[in-house]
């Protein structure tokens, strides 16, 4: 497997190396890359905002692997290709015959506004301007590609990604560092915080079951497909920093974590009955639903929804997509991640922030581990 190229990717890499895949990924932070070569991935580097593209051994690796995971997320000039496609759409497309299957991390930011209403895979993509509509532009580009030459892409909607060092928890640790007197102080958010703090709903999941959910979407490929990842609480950030905040008392206190979240923090998780398989040369939100996919109903829609998909992603002006800025509320909206349950089986290890942040909060590394 090929992945290119974030802390995702990273996170990624290590799973999949662990369950016996063969790995190779990008990285354009030398230090990063050698920690990556460390624990036995081949990494090449790679700078898609220097406009850089592969070359030699990495070249290969792309030209001849069997799956291929891009986590590059869009140049935040709206106008540009992404910057995979950009680099590298003639090798892919050339050899789209020899992949079994790519995925492209997108955003649930693509659906826009929906005041709260809770959206699925089926649901208009409503973003009209920002990160949300670079994601629609990136993922018409990746589709595209399906289309014209077969390539087996699959889009993963991500709610706010969130793990390991990269938490809730790590954000209310470096406040009270700052303040200098530790778990006493009551957290408190930044401006920045307060502006994103305004949102009732927030789609969130932790980065191991996104790397489930990519286990399950190779050994059940559906290209041109859409899935969710989000977890089954879209919780306001206020209320997810305040647990992030008890969760260190309670260390503090020297109390125990894990477990604590709902009583009983399940070692759950799920798997495949193998070690994984090996694979060619090389590489590489919220909310649950009360509804569910009927298999005909799911059948019959989807030729529609790829027909009025690819119309509401076609591009639309500069000024169509400032006005629509311009009138733009806070984006609210909840997340279903039925389909990740029913058709790819997948079991959260971390269905809420609850389980996610006490099982941080207490040591655990994975996926990174």
């Amino acid at each position: 497997m090929l992945t290119c190229a974030c802390s995702l990717a990273a996170g990624a890499a290590s799973y999949f190396l662990k369950r016996g895949w063969q790995v190779a990924g990008t990285c354009r932070n030398p230090d990063k890359r050698q920690q990556l070569e460390q624990r036995g991935i081949t990494t090449f580097h790679f700078d898609p905002g220097d406009f850089e593209t592969l070359g030699g051994k990495a070249l290969e690796s792309l030209r001849h692997a069997t799956h291929v995971l891009s986590t590059v997320p869009p140049d935040a000039n709206e106008d540009e290709e992404d910057p995979v496609i950009l680099a590298h759409s003639q090798q892919l497309s050339e050899h789209a015959d020899g992949y079994k299957w790519v995925g492209y991390i997108s955003s649930t930011s693509v659906y826009g506004d929906y005041e709260g209403e809770w959206v699925d895979e089926r649901s208009e993509l409503r973003a009209a301007s920002g990160k949300g509509w670079s994601r629609i532009v990136a993922e018409h580009e990746w589709l595209a590609l399906h289309d014209s030459f077969g390539l087996p892409v699959h889009l993963f909607r991500c709610g706010g990604i969130y793990g390991p060092r990269r938490s809730a928890v790590e954000t209310v640790q470096r406040q009270w560092g700052a303040a200098g007197d530790g778990p006493q102080q009551q957290w408190r958010p930044s401006a920045s915080q307060e502006r994103r703090g305004r949102h009732r709903y927030t789609a969130r999941c932790h980065v191991y079951d996104i790397c489930q959910v990519l286990e399950a979407s190779t050994r059940h490929p559906r290209p041109g497909a859409a899935y969710n990842i989000a977890d089954d609480d879209p919780a306001d950030r206020a209320t997810v920093m305040q647990y992030a905040a008890e969760l260190l008392e309670r260390a503090a206190a020297g109390m125990p974590l894990e477990g604590w979240a709902t009583g009983s923090l399940s070692d759950g998780g799920w798997g495949w009955g193998g070690a994984g398989d090996a694979v060619g040369v090389s590489s590489l939100s919220s909310g649950s639903s009360s509804g569910s996919f009927d298999g005909d109903d799911e059948a019959a829609a989807g030729v529609a929804w790829r027909a009025l998909g690819r119309a509401r992603m076609r591009p639309r002006s500069r000024r169509d997509r400032e006005a629509a800025a311009a009138v733009a509320r806070l984006e609210e909206k909840r997340v279903r991640n039925t389909r990740i349950k029913q058709e790819l089986g997948v079991r959260l290890r971390y269905p809420t922030y609850r389980e996610g942040l006490a099982a941080i909060a207490a040591g655990d590394l994975r996926p990174f581990d």
